[in-house]
């Protein structure tokens, strides 16, 4: 164990200023207050955030996320409480500690809204401050080295699959690969040890096998750099088992078909010189097609820039070569932390640095968006643990996303303003559905109308946690309106099936337990006061009343939130509809002539459009048009389809031969005639052989 002296020696040798004092009462302070603890191993609990600081120190951390290293348990495992802490150590201190503390709180598979509220404090410490998820990383790496002193199987097993998934990740994401690497093996020797051992018997025999070829290839390629007169720095690292075991399931391949399982590093001193290191490079050895990656022009999202290529090497086998600066090499083992320097208890990060870690201002904006607790901690869940794609706007700006994210994400991204107002989006210059998903490369451009409102079927394709978070605001703070709305509709169409006539006065909120008719209409909109109910109490005396011209008029609602167009039948204006009554989600929309409706009579609901509001009506509606396999067919029916003032949300070929294309296309179209005019222009086309709407 790290002696108070040597901890302090470290610190000061990077940073000779350090408060020594306060490290040594840190050090004291923690040993006694856990006393006589205990770890699995038998050692002294002590030794463990010990061992925590050291590695903190050795990451050149300032010394009060080294404090937090040596005090990072005591909230949690002692009986020290937070206001002791802060009166001794400072808020800042404390703060950390805290943070750190919430972070250990949390049961990753637990749904429970403590574990949620303990996740929701833990990324508002870490937005304000990263040094919170550095030293719970730390931490969290130090548990793993001695898991196995855990006697528990199931233990060590959830344990390890909570690395594996949570914090492995999280250590990817701030770029600290260092400690990612590390605890990706630790946890899958615990999961799986009997691949663990498999992978690590036959790299056993590779390395025995060719004893000489990384010192050989290094020698070789130092030759070729000499030549070019390029000073570098060249090694050979070998992957780590997971990163095989992983490679291996993704491209569902034996261990030998893996041909870079040894990554050669090219160290140079300038950004200049690591292009020409790849023009070294790629002019003396044979490249592989599809293996170049440029992350210096654009870095992933946790700042690690390199240029990765893979080439047939000096030795005539396939190698993958990364060519970086030291900075850049310091970066890729330390991330976040080779970013972040302290002076004067400041936290300052250099200014080109900070867009590398936007996603953790994005995290706030979902804090402030999101409702309970629960929808916190799954939006943020998917914007730290999501692999990348990169994107442009029109004006070059770089534009970073979840992979498998669409055009709505990319305008919530932008700014949420652009995301509740987006009706469209070209991509590469083309027209393209919201729901596409888009790819490394593209080019996006997103069109928005002021009247353009977020809708409720965008939740169900969007992957980032910030546009979930802003559909699900906007939808929550429309809903109570929408259901109020709803439910005094439907309080007036029960009165006029009753009296012919609708009148507040005739409603008594005792009957209801309601404190105001607002109240009421809301609890009969969402189905708390059944309609049954409401019939009882507001039965008038038998009289023959005419209830021909009792409808809801459906242009009142914002579609998806107290009112739904039923997926089954896809009703659009003009089509012959009835509602149907559902608790908690309002009224189903469907065609009279869907065969859904035959069950649900007894909670039928008259409604009507209102026709004269067509030119803002926005409905999906789906075709299936035959069309000939031929080059031009596809470009025919957009292109009709476009002129006739209509959009595509998706296409699907559900069945292709030689001789024809069976598509199913969904449109967005504004009622019965406007589709019968698509069909009508479509079946003109010498290329389409049928069109139906489904």
């Amino acid at each position: 164990m790290i002696t108070s002296s040597e901890l302090i020696g470290l610190v000061k040798e990077y940073d000779p200023s350090a408060n020594g004092d306060l490290v040594r009462k840190a050090y004291v302070f923690a040993m006694e207050a856990h006393g006589v603890q205990k770890r699995a191993s038998g050692a002294p609990y002590f030794y463990h955030p010990a061992e925590v600081a050291k590695f903190l120190a050795e990451l050149k951390l300032d010394v009060q996320t080294v404090v937090t290293g040596l005090l990072h348990d005591v909230i949690e495992d002692t009986n020290v409480n937070y206001k002791e802490l802060e009166e001794i150590f400072g808020a800042e201190i404390a703060f950390l500690v805290e943070g750190v503390t919430k972070l250990s709180k949390i049961n990753y598979t637990s749904s429970k809204a403590h574990q949620a509220e303990n996740f929701r404090k833990f990324l508002l410490a870490m937005s304000k401050d990263i040094r919170v998820l550095i030293v719970k990383l730390v931490d969290r790496l130090n548990n793993m080295r001695t898991l196995s002193y855990v006697t528990s199987i199931e233990k060590r097993k959830r344990i390890s699959l909570e690395t594996l998934e949570v914090y492995a990740p999280l250590a990817e994401r701030i770029g600290m690969s260092i400690i990612k690497d590390e605890m990706e093996d630790l946890a899958f020797y615990n999961l799986h040890p009997h691949e663990y051992s498999t992978i690590s018997l036959r790299l056993d025999q590779i390395r025995n096998k060719d004893h000489n070829f990384v010192q050989n290839t290094i020698l070789e390629m130092k030759k070729v750099f000499n030549d070019a007169e390029i000073n570098a720095e060249i090694s050979g690292r070998e992957k780590k088992v997971y990163s095989i075991w992983r490679k291996m399931r993704q491209r569902n391949v034996s261990l030998e078909q893996i041909n870079d399982i040894v990554a050669f590093r090219v160290i140079v001193d300038t950004v200049q010189q690591c292009y020409l290191s790849l023009g070294v490079i790629h002019i003396n050895y044979q490249i592989m097609p599809g293996r170049f990656k440029d992350y210096i022009s654009i870095p992933k999202l946790n700042g690690y820039r390199s240029l990765h290529t893979t080439v047939i090497g000096p030795l005539k086998q396939a190698i993958e070569v990364q060519i970086r600066t030291k900075e850049m090499h310091r970066v890729a083992d330390e991330g976040v932390a080779a970013h972040w320097s302290y002076k004067n208890d400041e936290l300052i990060a250099k200014k080109d640095e900070q867009k590398n870690y936007s996603w953790i201002k994005s995290l706030l904006t979902i804090l402030q968006t999101s409702g309970s607790p629960e929808e916190i901690m799954d939006n943020s869940k998917l914007e730290i643990f999501e692999n990348e794609v990169f994107c442009f706007t029109p004006n070059g700006d770089l534009i970073t996303l979840p992979r498998g994210a669409t055009s709505v994400d990319f305008a919530y991204e932008i700014h949420s303003d652009i995301g509740n107002t987006c009706i469209g989006a070209k991509v590469n210059g083309k027209i393209a559905p919201l729901k596409t998903v888009l790819r490394n490369g593209d080019q996006v451009e997103i069109i928005t109308s002021l009247y353009q409102q977020p809708e409720a079927s965008w939740e169900r394709f969007v992957v980032t946690g910030k546009a979930r978070a802003c559909i699900k605001k906007f939808m929550k703070a429309h809903e109570k309106s929408e259901f109020t709305s709803l439910g005094l509709q439907l309080v007036k169409y029960i009165f006029n099936e009753i009296y012919g006539g609708f009148s507040e006065d005739l409603i008594e909120l005792k009957k209801f337990s309601c404190s105001s008719l607002a109240e009421f209409y809301c609890d009969v909109g969402k189905g708390v006061i059944p309609l049954g109910i409401v019939r009882s109490a507001v039965s008038g005396s038998e009289k023959q009343v005419d209830v021909s011209n009792n409808y809801i008029c459906l242009i009142d609602f914002t579609p998806g939130i107290a009112v739904h167009f039923s997926e089954c039948c896809t009703p659009i204006l003009g089509d012959k509809i009835v509602g149907i009554f559902v608790p908690q989600k309002g009224i189903e929309v469907h065609a009279t002539s869907c065969e859904c409706i035959e069950e649900c009579k007894s909670v039928m609901i008259k409604v009507k459009w209102n026709h004269e509001d067509e030119a803002d009506a926005a409905f999906i509606v789906r075709l299936r048009i035959v069309i000939l396999n031929e080059t031009e067919s596809f470009a025919v029916i957009t292109n009709v389809i476009s002129e006739n003032g209509a959009s595509i949300t998706n296409i699907k070929v559900e069945h292709r031969s030689t001789e024809f294309f069976d598509l199913l296309v969904d449109l967005k179209v504004k009622s019965v005639n406007h589709i019968g005019e698509i069909q009508a222009a479509l079946r003109t086309c010498s290329n389409v052989r049928s069109v139906r709407r489904l």
